[in-house]
């Protein structure tokens, strides 16, 4: 198909990785079209039609979607159409072995500056689900550090700040799934920014109007 076709069936291109390193390094978009995602390259190497569909199956069972009858296609439960979770989780599932399983229980991730390990549970309070960060380990001021992880759900969740170590996503709802993915993410948010925009300038030269790496 050409852009403009792609385009047309399959909605705004929400996301690309530059490089699958588990399929030839070709790039893999991902598009929405109303609450359908798709799971989308240019590539016609053998085995490609397989590949997009682990990489969606990566994303219904690690980012708690829906899976399609349709091949490289699931949908949105409600409420969880939010843009940059889906991005960081699309270019998770695509950059995972193939073999990665999803975790269950505590959600938890050692700190990458300190000696801390941060913990990340959930509780409904009154109208709205709320997420608090605690640390444990040593570190001079702990709270420092929780307040940074809640800014970078924040940045990343699009959450909205409860208290200076909890938050909310904006729907008010559970989101487990996204906290998962997101925590590696928060907990350092000028590494992230780096290797953000390297990935920009990467998907820039291996793009052209969307016409992806094959």
């Amino acid at each position: 198909m050409k852009v403009s076709e792609v385009k047309n069936k399959f909605g705004k291109c929400l996301e690309l990785v530059s490089m699958d390193p588990n399929f030839h390094n070709i790039s893999v978009g991902l598009f929405m079209k109303n609450n359908i995602l798709t799971v989308w390259s240019y590539s016609r190497k053998e085995g490609i039609e397989n590949r997009l569909n682990i990489i969606r199956d990566k994303m219904v069972d690690f980012g708690g979607l829906i899976n399609s009858k349709e091949d490289y296609k699931m949908s949105i439960p409600e409420g969880a159409l939010i843009e940059r979770p889906l991005k960081f989780l699309f270019s998770k599932c695509v950059e995972m072995s193939p073999d990665a399983k999803p975790e269950k229980g505590i959600i938890s991730a050692k700190d990458n500056k300190t000696k801390l390990t941060f913990t990340v549970k959930g509780s409904q309070e009154s109208d709205k689900y709320v997420y608090t960060v605690t640390a444990e380990g040593e570190h001079e001021k702990p709270g420092l550090r929780i307040r940074a992880v809640v800014g970078g759900f924040m940045k990343y969740g699009q959450c909205l700040r409860n208290e200076v170590d909890s938050f909310c996503f904006p729907d008010f709802k559970a989101h487990e799934e996204y906290v998962r993915v997101l925590l590696p993410y928060a907990r350092n948010v000028s590494a992230v920014e780096q290797m953000l925009e390297a990935s920009d300038q990467a998907g820039q030269m291996t793009t052209q109007s969307l016409g992806f790496s094959q």
